[in-house]
């Protein structure tokens, strides 16, 4: 497996690595090895991972959960070059970690489990975005990006405790539309904040409207709308827990046109008001 892997950030907590493969044709890997736990974000591609008895299916927009001290292989699909965002947590930290609360235990407890897929959620997403953007930064608060990492850890372990279903995509429909989907993605984490309109995000993949909107459904489980403002809420949560700013500002900066319809919006995804996770 040709590929570069970069350590982008390395701490106690999780060392971050950007995988970015070089292979030129399709193929299968060597046995591999790892001895910490580890959560892979799909950014791009799609590739078999091999591991024990099982085969999962990775593509883009999943994250891959693999717990350590298991030989695995990966093989290509297609020539779309694989990119991955690796979170490495050492066993016993992502252990004491994980018994903070029973939902995120069962993974560690079942024998069964070597490594599953978890289909990422607008959230989930949203706090990769930050996370991979913030630690290439020359200077960047450690204690920010691990607070970040900690929460997608726990994030992703309590979805993939649901199994929560997959997308069932062709393999034309993965070569094709999700690279044009992650780009869409990626256009909303960057401009949250604008009056985003669905013409203007079909145009990002040259296709209309309503196949756009089809496909987007259909790949995130998600309308267009309903995920922008999942981002929305998730980036105003954060401002909530970690600045002092008031809730009018964070409202605004987070993209919402009125205190009242972001208020109803918030308690209704997080069960409470905006203001009382400050009490």
């Amino acid at each position: 497996m040709q590929a570069d892997i970069s350590t982008i950030y390395d701490s106690q907590v999780c060392s971050v690595h950007n995988f970015l493969c070089r292979c030129t044709e399709c193929g299968v890997s060597e046995k591999e090895y790892q001895q910490n736990l580890s959560i892979a974000y799909i950014r791009r591609g799609n590739f078999r991972f091999r591991v024990f008895r099982n085969e999962l299916d990775a593509c883009s927009g999943l994250f891959l959960l693999c717990k350590p001290g298991y030989e695995h292989r990966v093989a290509h699909v297609h020539d779309i070059p694989d990119q991955c965002t690796i979170f490495s947590f050492p066993v016993e930290s992502a252990q004491r970690l994980a018994a903070t609360a029973p939902a995120y235990t069962w993974f560690f407890d079942n024998p069964d489990k070597d490594a599953i897929l978890v289909k990422a959620t607008p959230e989930m997403e949203l706090l990769h975005h930050h996370i991979f953007s913030v630690i290439q930064k020359p200077h960047y608060p450690r204690l920010w990006a691990e607070q970040l990492m900690t929460e997608l850890f726990l994030q992703v372990l309590s979805a993939g405790s649901r199994e929560r279903k997959l997308p069932e995509l062709s393999d034309r429909q993965k070569r094709n539309y999700l690279p044009v989907i992650e780009e869409i993605k990626l256009f909303i984490h960057e401009n949250y904040t604008d009056d985003i309109s669905l013409p203007q995000l079909a145009s990002i993949g040259n296709l209309s409207p309503f196949h756009f909107n089809r496909l987007f459904k259909q790949v995130t489980a998600a309308t267009p709308y309903n995920y922008l403002l999942q981002v929305r809420l998730k980036e105003a949560q954060l401002q909530l827990q970690h600045t002092r700013q008031p809730v009018t500002g964070i409202a605004f900066a987070a993209g919402f046109n009125s205190l009242e319809h972001f208020s109803a919006a918030y308690k209704k995804q997080f069960g409470k008001s905006p203001s009382s996770i400050r009490l």
